[in-house]
């Protein structure tokens, strides 16, 4: 080993400790973990909420459905949430473990290593980097079905169908802009359909990290044609007028979409959340929930079995408030009820397609994949053709299969 060789190592360790000890000597205190963080700002817009309905800023219904929401993001978080981060190792400790990991990694190398095995070519060992990980099961299934589906779309690259399942199988990966490329390619192949049109405008919104891009913007205007998926279409103009400071146009195209919707429509709570809130930055006085939708205020008016949608009453908000509080025993307890809840409704409404896809994330949220399958499976028997169902399904039987079994609650 040469000695400008030697010096080249020595100059990049003492870097790595450079790196490593400086941030650790300066630190003050670790931040709080990210769930109990979103934890604490749920728990004030609780309290925001109560606040603005004693003030009358908020109706009834709106409150209502405020609280809903906060809800759900809650039930979002992890079971764990709850917690406090540990307190962190002793300082002195840190330090030396990280001054002795040079040494370390010496010794190591010099029992386990190979100093005189010539180095492999470049092509060689970028094929083996690639190759899935044996023991990683889950990662191995799902990219590598992606990577074949690529391969695939390379040999037919005028397949829609193939697209649409890669822009689909990217979103649920979380690689938000490379399905929004993949449902750009989808949208021309398709003669821009609106509906592909439409899911290509969402793809765009989430890799933009929920702004509503001008490309996409003229995405959901195209996909306005869709009967079926206008609301949503309808939903994001409205939001990118609230996000460019028209908040007056976009409070009427929000009443204006819960006016014309069911009154038991899985979107109504987030139509009415997003109308207290523009009502709100306004500084108007709430309006009753019959004011945007006739049968908002009784929903079982349209529907005498609809209830409401499952989500969680004032009392299972008020309890979620106290759990987050206390410990993650609670905490389980109370996301369990607010499921079993949606659990029960659905056996009084079994045709609800939305209401077992919502129940199927709630047990993937919960760790529960068999219970999760099941639900899927309901879904899927009441919409056999929609392909974003059998996917989830996959994904729960997938999921189910590694899981060991749960003792029933």
């Amino acid at each position: 080993m040469s000695i400008g060789l030697v010096a080249a190592l020595v100059g990049l360790t003492s870097l790595t400790l450079v790196l490593l000890l400086v941030p650790l000597l300066l630190r003050r205190g670790a931040p709080a973990a990210r769930d109990a963080y979103n934890l604490a700002v749920y728990r004030d817009q609780l309290a925001e909420v109560e606040r603005d309905l004693a003030r009358g800023v908020l109706g009834a219904e709106q409150a209502e459905a405020a609280r809903a929401e906060i809800g759900r993001r809650i039930l979002a978080l992890g079971p764990a949430s709850g917690q406090t981060a540990p307190d962190p190792r002793p300082l002195a400790a840190a330090v030396v473990a990280i001054l002795l990991l040079p040494v370390a990694a010496l010794l190591i190398y010099g029992q386990l290593g190979s100093p005189a095995l010539p180095d492999a070519p470049f092509a060689a060992r970028t094929a083996a980097a690639t190759e899935p990980a044996a023991d990683n099961p889950a990662h191995l299934d799902m990219t590598a079905a992606v990577a074949k589906l690529r391969a695939q779309l390379k040999e037919h690259p005028d397949d829609l169908t193939g697209w649409l399942l890669l822009a689909r199988s990217e979103l649920s990966r979380g690689h938000y802009q490379e399905g929004a490329d993949a449902y750009r390619r989808a949208a021309d192949l398709s003669g821009h359909r609106a509906d592909v049109v439409g899911d290509w405008g969402e793809a765009q919104v989430l890799a933009a990290g929920g702004t509503v891009t001008p490309a996409a913007r003229q995405a959901f205007k195209t996909a306005l044609d869709d009967p079926q998926t206008a609301p949503r279409s309808r939903y994001y103009l409205a939001l990118a007028q609230m996000q460019h400071g028209d908040v007056k146009d976009a409070l009427k195209a929000w009443r204006a979409l819960a006016a014309d919707s069911p009154a038991d429509a899985a979107w109504q709570p987030l139509l009415r959340q997003r109308i207290a809130e523009a009502t709100a930055k306004l500084g108007l006085a709430a309006p009753p929930a019959s004011a945007t939708n006739p049968t908002a205020a009784n929903p079982t008016a349209a529907n005498p079995t609809a209830g409401n949608g499952g989500m969680p009453s004032a009392a299972a908000v008020a309890a979620a408030e106290q759990a987050t509080a206390g410990s993650p025993d609670a905490q389980r307890a109370m996301i369990d009820a607010m499921v079993a809840r949606l659990a029960a409704r659905l056996e009084q409404q079994p045709n609800d397609v939305e209401g077992w896809t919502r129940l199927g994330r709630s047990y993937m949220v919960l760790n529960e994949p068999a219970k999760a399958r099941q639900a899927y499976a309901r879904a899927v028997k009441l919409k056999p053709d929609d392909p974003a169902l059998q996917q989830a399904l996959a994904a729960a039987t997938l999921a189910a299969a590694k899981t060991p079994a749960q003792p029933s609650r």
